[in-house]
């Protein structure tokens, strides 16, 4: 008992800090959450913090992030983020915590004093917003219906950006580098960018590194993004005209009568938001499986056999010695030599995995960026046979890190940024759950569609060459055309639809078949239905992972719980592909304290 309550006691959180300068001559001046001071939970979202060094001399420290739940109890770890200032400097740095949902207390620190820590303001659960973004050391600025961001609060990474909708541009923001590249990422991967007339009633002209908006069309697409130019100036919208022509405009009414038919025909399928439940959770599901996958096995039939000749040794073996034989000395030789190896047999195979080392199993959702680069979201387990700390680091700009915890304390740190690092102290035979988003370049070629044909709304044909595409073979792909799923054939450096397959509705293919007829789990929550289960059970290796497909789809759309009908609806043109691969080499973490790792990339493609 005394044990565990050392344990306990050494698990509570304690406030470490780097040997840094003077926390007393840091000031942090302002705070804000998201793009609008709201936030789409279950996402990394953005948080500013502007921070004034009062000395006339450089200053670096850490700035530490935790989150609280009533006050008092941390749960999750601690996010680090290193600070240098020079001397009297005054600027804005950006945290992208993982905002559960927005029962959340977050706590700032940068020093052990009380002094040194704020309370930040409650997170604000909103809807994913469309700013108008305007220079702030402009002298005048209008007054609009739409809420406002200054240019420089745009992320330097896309791997921030998944809580913005849209953008609003009538002036040339000043966006070079990391944070112009960031925003074409964003546009790529679905973002909506409204550009409307300047003060002198003209459209804005853009530099060098924002010159694909320099387009003569009123509307074109870049990627999956959307780029409309309407010939207004912002301060003359209303309200109602900008929510028909910007906020709304993906969305019609022959959008909504459809949606409310649907909740009219289908009220157990379609949540009253007019999304599609699902039956699997954006993170956890995932997390679940992936838990079965680490467990350690132990070789249980070679320790029953064991038990039996152990037991079979001491009767009758020891006993018809015994008992037999008047030289008791062959007896305590046969009984000791028995119990000694036998003693040394459990203990090698009582052990944690029987031998094995530390693993780590994962899934990761690589969306192409255009030219080898990927926005990637990774879920991986972590196993641990010892006690002691551990740590991985991915490779990548634009890191994020979180543990998804909701209830528990996480002993450890994450470290964001290019280099970034998670490291956690864990206890013997434990498992850790860790997030990660980054933004990863390669040299590979992205698959060359070589054409799809139709007839009467039907697909007749589709193929991809995928020569030099992709380090692994493909284990698994699909395409999905104007919201139907199409399995393909995998050939030697071709991907090819075969007709004789019937395609699946998205909308059916997202949902894992459900047996509501059968008994609940300690949760209240079904499990799945036994048919599907069995199908999954006859995976082997890394075919196991196939399993996982849905919900990692899913994520490639944004979708949580539900199927957002408007966000399907603006990918509905075009040509998506996945392909199913082993994880490359440049897509693994680098450490050394878990060498045995498995897992699986599934890559996500966009053709008009």
């Amino acid at each position: 008992m005394l044990v565990g309550l050392f344990i306990g006691f050494m698990q509570l959180p304690v406030p470490a800090y780097a040997q840094g300068s003077d926390p007393d001559l840091l000031v942090v001046a302002e705070t804000g959450w998201g793009f609008d001071g709201r936030v789409k939970v279950q996402e990394f979202v953005p948080l500013w913090v502007q921070v004034k060094n009062i000395s006339s001399t450089p200053w670096q420290g850490e700035l530490q992030l935790s989150r609280k739940m009533r006050g008092e109890r941390q749960f999750g770890a601690t996010i680090v983020q290193n600070v240098s200032l020079q001397g009297d400097e005054i600027r804005w740095i950006q945290l992208s915590p993982y905002v559960v949902d927005d029962y959340e207390d977050w706590v700032l620190r940068w020093g052990p004093g009380k002094n040194h820590v704020i309370d930040l303001p409650p997170v604000l659960k909103g809807e994913p917003p469309t700013v108008l973004v305007y220079d702030s050391d402009a002298v005048l600025q209008e007054t609009t219906v739409f809420r406002r961001m200054p240019e420089e609060r745009f992320p330097t990474s896309v791997t921030s950006t998944d809580s913005l909708r849209g953008i609003i541009l009538d002036q040339p923001p000043f966006w070079q580098g990391a944070r112009a590249r960031a925003f074409q990422d964003w546009l790529i991967l679905g973002g909506r960018v409204y550009i409307l007339h300047n003060r002198d009633g003209k459209y804005p002209v853009f530099p060098m590194a924002l010159a694909f908006l320099n387009s003569e069309q009123t509307q074109f697409r870049v990627g999956s993004g959307y780029v409309r130019k309407i010939p207004r100036k912002a301060e003359s919208f209303s309200m109602t005209q900008a929510s028909s022509e910007i906020f709304n405009d993906d969305w019609t009414s022959e959008d909504e009568k459809l949606r409310k038919e649907m909740l009219n025909t289908g009220a157990n399928q379609y949540s009253p938001y007019g999304g599609l439940n699902l039956s699997w959770s954006k993170n956890q599901d995932l997390f679940r499986e992936l838990m079965e996958l680490a467990k350690f096995e132990r070789f249980w039939p070679l320790i029953y056999l064991s038990v039996f000749a152990y037991l079979a040794t001491l009767w009758p073996g020891c006993y018809i010695i015994g008992t037999q034989q008047k030289n008791v000395t062959r007896f305590y030789a046969l009984f000791f030599a028995a119990t000694g190896f036998f003693a040394l047999t459990f203990g090698l195979l009582g052990q944690v995995g029987g031998r094995a080392e530390n693993r780590s199993r994962s899934v990761l959702l690589a969306r192409s960026l255009g030219e080898g680069s990927f926005d990637v979201t990774g879920w991986t387990v972590l196993a641990n046979i010892y006690s002691g700390e551990k740590g991985v680091s991915h490779a990548g700009n634009g890191i994020f890190y979180s543990t998804t915890q909701e209830t528990e304390y996480v002993p450890g740190e994450l470290h964001s940024g290019t280099g970034g690092v998670a490291s956690f102290e864990m206890l013997p035979d434990t498992k850790r759950t860790l997030l990660h988003r980054a933004r990863v370049r390669t040299v590979l070629p992205n698959p060359k569609m070589l054409g799809s044909g139709d007839e009467d709304l039907k697909l007749q044909s589709l193929s991809f060459d995928i020569t030099g595409a992709f380090d692994e073979e493909p284990i698994f792909a699909l395409a999905i055309i104007r919201g139907n799923v199409y399995e393909l054939d995998i050939q030697q450096n071709l991907l090819e639809f075969d007709r004789r397959r019937q395609p699946t509705v998205l909308t059916q293919y997202l949902q894992k078949p459900i047996d509501f007829n059968m008994n609940f789990n300690m949760w209240g929550v079904p499990r799945p239905a036994d048919e599907d289960e069995t199908e999954d059970e006859k995976l082997i290796g890394l075919e196991q992972y196939r399993s996982l497909i849905r919900p990692m789809i899913g994520n490639s759309f944004g979708f949580g719980r539900e199927i957002d009908l408007r966000k399907l609806k603006s990918h509905s043109s075009g040509v998506r592909l996945y392909v199913l691969t082993k994880t490359p080499a440049n897509f693994e973490f680098d450490s050394k304290d878990f060498p045995d790792r498995e897992g699986v990339v599934l890559f996500s493609y966009d053709y008009p």
